[in-house]
């Protein structure tokens, strides 16, 4: 998976299913040597410390953990922290 791009869509599979995210904004993890802080807005009832899987076009997925859950009106935006494989 590359390291996505602010406005790229984002396919999150979570304990309440699969939902859409638009990535708002990237940053790398303070902490982490190839960790990532993906901000998103998505719908749904995040919670930090929840456990999604970001699913890929090709169908690969990679585990993200909800650092931070902001809600604006019926979106959230959430702070997602993973590590991308090289």
């Amino acid at each position: 998976m590359r390291k996505p791009k602010i406005d790229d869509k984002l396919k999150l599979l979570t304990d309440f299913g699969e939902t859409e995210a638009i990535c708002a904004e990237v940053l790398d993890a303070p902490g982490t040597e190839d960790g990532i802080l993906l901000k998103v807005m998505a719908r749904g009832p995040f919670e930090q410390g929840q456990q999604v899987w970001i699913v890929d076009r090709d169908g690969s997925k990679i585990g993200a953990t909800v650092e931070n859950v902001f809600k604006q009106t019926i979106d959230s935006e959430v702070t997602l922290s993973t590590v991308l494989p090289a």
